[in-house]
């Protein structure tokens, strides 16, 4: 019995050390589980954590450096701490062209343009360089949000980062991180990558490097002719073309074919037929061209409707010599007036093809004559009035003009009988400045006690007895017609 009773016991004892080591093992393994599941979880939220890489580099993100907007919790991020970031370019505060350090509006700039945006605005001011063109090119574009202001920076929505920079932008929402490759870093990207496309070589042009944030290639085969591909290979146009150039704002190519060019659209669709000597874009919004038959200028719209014959030696002013037009269109005025020369006289139409001034002016604007000190610039549009400045010489003997105003509607609002309008930048601003018979008087100061007011902007009235049609110390109402 006692032999017995001591087998039972150590099968009791067993089965408790059994007991215990299933009870140790499962806490163990509940502990492993648990442990990896924390781990698993801390990976989970590391990996929400935002995150920003630009041409393979990551950004150190500060606290503002990227916000939500309260409203639509659409992400915003810095232009300001992107942009450096991105391969040849840099930000700057403030109006570009201007000493301005003003917060509210910004540029960003790389060698070949410059970006100008601005608070509570969607849309941005591009201007080129240096291109293939001895007048640098303008064009704008309209972001698809607008420009944010906040704690005295500038903040772009994601994904409009790409016509602000150039580059190609990938937001992944699941995992907050984002990406951007420059032209730069792009371009060497597909550099090598076309070969198994069946190109020989990537179109180096910047504005057909601004292609490839679009996920569209210009490349060349071994012909030398060009083609238009996507990353994949799926061809846009075929490989016909002696020149393409991408139009960014208008999501178009200019295409050159047996010194005629075209335009086709990025579906390679044809937009305008190949039967111009020169095409260029006049304006997006009213989606104008300018093209040139037989050494003549006109005017087309994207339906090829003729709205000015191609009669004309040149349509648009030289911003070199106005630089008052940095950044605004020199083909088209307050979005409605096209000014034009031919043999050397100037006149006005409307986009619908209308004359407003007839073509028989000696100028469009006034260049300020070389007795002006050297802070004295031409002027050619009075914008707070909606005006032009017109020049024109009062017989066949004079060597001098003088200048008149008109409004965009045609109507004269100062006869000719100014010897000089121009503007001097004082305090960061542009005044303007008229002059007639010897005498100076403030632009402003005189139209308002003339009668003449202003569009868009409320005057206060102000005494200016500077009577310009004879130089008299009387107030006169200014002779219009």
């Amino acid at each position: 019995m006692d032999l017995f009773d001591n087998e039972e016991l150590f099968k009791e004892e067993k089965k408790k050390v059994k007991k215990k080591s299933i009870i140790i093992i499962s806490c163990i393994i509940i502990a492993i589980i648990l442990i990896v599941a924390i781990i698993m979880v801390m990976m989970y939220y590391q990996s929400l954590e935002w995150g920003i890489t630009v041409d393979g580099a990551g950004v150190q993100i500060q606290g503002d450096t990227i916000r939500t907007d309260p409203q639509t919790g659409k992400i915003f991020i810095s232009i300001s701490e992107v942009a450096p970031k991105v391969t040849g370019y840099n930000y700057v505060h403030g109006r570009y062209g201007e000493n301005s350090e003003d917060t509210d509006c910004g540029y960003v700039q790389c060698k070949d343009e410059v970006v100008e945006f601005s608070a509570n605005s969607n849309k941005i001011n591009k201007i080129l360089l240096q291109e293939d063109t001895s007048d640098n090119e303008y064009g704008y574009m309209y972001l698809s949000e607008k420009i944010q202001y906040y704690n005295g920076k500038l903040y772009a929505y994601v994904e409009d980062l790409r016509p602000i920079l150039n580059a190609k932008v990938q937001y992944n929402q699941a995992t907050n991180k984002i990406t951007l490759n420059g032209t730069e870093s792009l371009f060497e990207t597909y550099k090598t990558a076309i070969a198994n496309l069946g190109y020989t070589s990537l179109d180096n042009s910047f504005v057909n490097k601004k292609a490839l944030a679009s996920d569209i290639v210009v490349a060349k085969k071994d012909n030398n002719l060009i083609g238009i591909i996507r990353p994949d290979g799926t061809e846009i146009a075929g490989p016909r073309y002696t020149s393409v150039k991408w139009l960014e704002t208008t999501n178009e190519f200019l295409v050159e074919s047996n010194n005629k060019y075209g335009v086709i659209d990025e579906l390679g669709q044809s937009k305008i037929s190949m039967n111009y000597e020169a095409i260029q874009l006049l304006d997006k919004d009213s989606g104008l061209y300018i093209v040139e038959s037989n050494g003549k200028e006109g005017v087309i719209n994207k339906s090829e409707k003729q709205i000015l014959y191609a009669e004309f030696d040149h349509i648009g002013v030289d911003t070199n010599q106005y630089p008052s037009l940095r950044g605004e269109n020199q083909y088209l005025f307050y979005d409605t007036l096209i000014p034009v020369e031919r043999d050397d006289k100037w006149g006005l139409y409307n986009v619908n093809g209308e004359v407003v001034l007839p073509v028989e002016y000696d100028s469009i604007g006034c260049v300020v004559s070389s007795r002006q000190n050297a802070s004295s610039k031409n002027a050619i549009l009075l914008e707070d009035y909606e005006a032009v400045i017109v020049g024109k010489k009062m017989n066949e003997y004079d060597t001098n003009k003088k200048y008149a105003v008109y409004n965009a509607q045609g109507d004269q609002l100062v006869d000719f009988v100014l010897d000089n309008v121009f503007y001097i930048t004082e305090n960061g601003k542009d005044v303007y400045y008229l002059q007639t018979n010897g005498q100076t008087g403030n632009l402003d100061e005189v139209f308002s006690a003339n009668g003449i007011k202003k569009v868009n902007v409320d005057v206060n009235d102000t005494n200016n007895n500077l009577n310009i049609i004879d130089g008299t110390s009387t107030t006169n109402e200014i002779v219009r017609n």
